[in-house]
């Protein structure tokens, strides 16, 4: 396991913030400590056909989170405040209930599990906080990509997560993982919420 992977508390039970990128495929989980040093980068993958529901996906959720989080004393819990808007291309209406009803659920266990307040974050808010600027008239990536490839090159020690490349233009190439996405947002989030909302 990555030495970031594999930090425990000390004996003063240091203080850690969560940061929890929240979505029905793939949740993302950031954990920094009081000086916003990184803990903990995972995700919890949510495609297997075994989850029928999203009650399934998070019990599985809740379920990991706990071993992710074994012996962590976590004080906050930082996630994306819900979409509140269609985005073209992008958004239906089902969709932005659906994310905002698994989102609800989701850290509402979390609370539960950690005994500790969950705070909406607005993503835009987050990206300015950590200097991410998006150029908007750039059509050829995704802004999560954008914000990912921002992450990289900044932060290249974090333990993203690859994989040789099977099929594709990259085909038997080292690529990044498209769960890394949800990684780099749930350390957007996290970090921003600490510089908003400082102890």
């Amino acid at each position: 396991m990555d030495k970031l992977n594999d930090r425990t508390d000390p004996k003063t039970k240091q203080q850690h913030d969560l940061g929890l990128d929240i979505s029905t495929s793939v949740v993302g989980v950031c954990l920094l400590d009081a000086s916003g040093d990184l803990v903990f980068l995972d995700c919890i993958k949510l495609t297997s056909i075994k989850f029928e529901t999203i009650w399934d996906k998070a019990d599985e959720v809740n379920a990991v989170l706990s071993v992710m989080m074994f012996n962590k004393n976590v004080r906050r819990i930082f996630v994306e405040e819900n979409a509140k808007r269609f985005a073209v291309g992008y958004s239906s209406a089902d969709t932005i209930l659906t994310l905002a009803k698994f989102n609800g659920i989701v850290s509402y266990l979390a609370q539960k599990a950690f005994s500790a307040p969950v705070i909406d974050i607005n993503v835009n808010s987050a990206r300015s906080k950590l200097g991410i600027k998006i150029d908007r008239k750039d059509k050829s990536l995704s802004t999560k990509q954008k914000v990912l490839n921002y992450n990289l090159k900044t932060h290249p020690g974090f333990p993203w997560k690859t994989h040789v490349a099977k099929t594709g233009k990259h085909v038997g190439q080292l690529v990044h993982d498209v769960c890394n996405g949800d990684m780099s947002d749930a350390f957007v989030v996290c970090r921003a919420g600490q510089i908003i909302h400082p102890c």
